[in-house]
């Protein structure tokens, strides 16, 4: 292709049964346009996905509809069951996101004494697909000694469940610890390349909390090479994912 792939990793898509607001389709199209992002990771928000898998499901119907769209799994508070798959076939991710916990604020620490979390975590070994995952930074740390062969996505740096310094310093030398820039400062991000390498880092927005042309703004503000910017904007996602984009033409 030409033009530069840009791939946004991490943008809610539907209705929020707690916010009351809904990222359609038409808007993240529209956004697309406004900031050059040729392909965009949609995710259900976690109040609807938790009230119903529906959501789960219009995530990757909507996905096969619109090609530049990249369905993420949301993993129900229900993954305890035996035929529960966290990541079905279609979906290039999962997402979890504060489990029984009060959503980005307190994680709940009696998840990680579930007989089935293991089983969980085994299951989505095997489809080699990553996992976005945001819980409270301890609660973050006893998983991942849990689940050291999942790639797992940190996103905004760790910045809802801590001091992003203090994600930094935790998973350092944590080679499948991977983090997103939605949400950001551009300095931390920076701070981030550097200390962890740019092949760890990928560039997410978290619309509608970020919008993709202000969240792609901070990554061409930075100094880096054309080869480090590249890792940010898609390589890393394609590496993590095994998404081809070949497949595909951008159609928006």
């Amino acid at each position: 292709m030409e033009k530069e792939i840009i791939i946004d990793s991490h943008s809610h898509f539907g209705p929020s049964l707690s916010l009351g607001i809904e990222v359609t389709t038409s808007e993240l199209i529209s956004q697309m346009r406004g900031s050059g992002v040729s392909f965009v990771v949609i995710i259900p928000f976690p109040s609807t996905a938790i009230a119903s898998n529906e959501i789960n499901v219009r995530t990757l119907e909507e996905s096969k509809r619109v090609k530049a769209f990249i369905p993420y799994h949301y993993i129900r508070e229900e993954f305890d069951k035996e035929d529960f798959n966290p990541i079905p076939h279609g979906y290039y991710g999962a997402k979890w996101h504060w489990m029984r916990g009060r959503q980005d604020f307190v994680s709940n620490y009696s998840v990680l004494n579930e007989e089935k979390l293991a089983s969980l975590i085994e299951k989505v070994r095997l489809t080699g697909k990553p996992l976005l995952f945001e819980e409270e930074l301890r609660f973050t740390e006893m998983f991942v000694d849990m689940a050291k062969d999942l790639n797992i996505i940190i996103p905004h740096l760790g910045l809802l469940g801590g001091n992003p310094s203090d994600f930094l310093n935790a998973f350092r030398k944590r080679e499948n610890v991977y983090f997103d820039t939605s949400l950001a400062e551009e300095k931390t991000i920076y701070e981030f390349c550097k200390k962890i390498g740019p092949h760890r880092i990928l560039f997410g927005s978290d619309v509608p909390f970020g919008n993709m042309r202000g969240e792609l703004k901070k990554i061409m503000a930075l100094p880096f090479s054309s080869e480090e910017r590249s890792l940010l904007l898609y390589e890393n996602f394609l590496r993590l994912t095994n998404y081809e984009v070949e497949k595909y033409e951008k159609d928006c």
